[in-house]
């Protein structure tokens, strides 16, 4: 959706949201007041709130705890509870976007396939892609203060801007009505780039760099061989595999991530064999490695068979007797 922006046709704006200190403001009156509007049991209710509620805070003075009070804001972080509720709380804000939408106060990016996608949400990371109107800017600012009146997520306007398309005219006043700096892209998102353009060898340095720190590590330094091949294996592959199933990485990052993986199974040493030897089976001489140009191209053929067997509900449906 982001790659159309390069295109001439229509106006087109992305808003990446930051909420302030998320999990520590949501209101915790908010997510009872919430499972009760969709349904839920009032004991169950009360009994969530008795978890979120218990816990009470001490202030050390010269090494003594001194003195017990309670707080009314914030999810704990680490608690097992907290991410289902934090959920529950981004759902209502799914709902007053869906609610925009119907009323046409924000009109979504035009799609030849459907869904209709207003915006994505991962936790507290929020992406809104609508077409920026002045009405529709205003809407979705309504929507973002009173979001956090009711739950206590406010929006850090520090950290959020808006994207527009090449065309998009009054890029200044179309951002002044939300408050928000202009932003270039690309952007990260989900530690992935938002281009306009297919991802260049530039636009992936994060993917090398992430690969660098974790063998520089001084937990990585102790490792023996079977460690270190492990920890390509699952930390590194992992986070490539990520990569792979988002967008399509260049040639030269693979072989820079490649060559960083061989580098830290030897320990800078002479190879004592190739990176494609270590990518064979075990039963062929290798560690059963896999290399990340076959990697690469599995995920392409997955992404395919998604859009030919179509979407979650049968939509998107390729035709595939013709």
């Amino acid at each position: 959706m982001v790659r159309e922006f390069s295109k001439p046709a229509g106006m087109k704006a992305c808003v990446k949201i930051d909420l302030r200190k998320a999990y520590d403001t949501v209101n915790r009156d908010f997510p009872s007041h919430l499972m009760l509007a969709m349904g839920f049991d009032e004991r169950w209710v009360a009994r969530v709130r008795e978890c979120i509620c218990s816990p009470t805070f001490s202030v050390l003075i010269q090494g003594t705890p001194h003195g017990y009070f309670s707080s009314n804001r914030g999810l704990r972080q680490g608690d097992p509870l907290s991410p289902y509720l934090f959920t529950l709380v981004m759902e209502y804000f799914t709902c007053m976007m869906d609610t925009s939408v119907h009323s046409k106060r924000i009109v979504p990016l035009f799609r030849l396939v459907s869904p209709v996608v207003s915006h994505l949400i991962y936790a507290n990371d929020l992406l809104v892609l609508l077409q920026p109107s002045m009405r529709g800017m205003r809407a979705l600012s309504d929507i973002m203060e009173e979001f956090g009146r009711l739950s206590g997520l406010r929006l850090n306007r520090e950290k959020s801007r808006v994207y527009f398309s090449s065309r998009c005219t009054q890029q200044e006043e179309r951002a002044f009505a939300l408050w928000l700096d202009r932003g270039e892209l690309p952007v990260k998102y989900l530690g992935v780039p938002l281009t306009v353009n297919y991802a260049r060898e530039q636009d992936c340095h994060s993917l090398v760099d992430f690969a660098q720190r974790r063998v520089e590590g001084w937990q990585a330094a102790g490792l023996s061989f079977g460690g270190r091949i492990e920890l390509v294996r699952s930390v590194i592959a992992g986070i490539t595999m990520f990569w792979f199933q988002s967008i399509q990485i260049p040639t030269a990052t693979i072989c820079k991530v490649e060559a960083i993986c061989a580098d830290f199974i030897w320990r800078g040493g002479m190879h004592a064999i190739s990176w494609d030897q270590l990518c064979q089976p075990r039963e062929e001489g290798g560690v059963g490695l896999r290399p990340l140009h076959t990697v690469r191209k599995a995920a392409c053929v997955k992404v395919a068979c998604r859009f030919i067997k179509g979407g979650r509900s049968g939509q998107n449906r390729w035709r595939t007797d013709t």
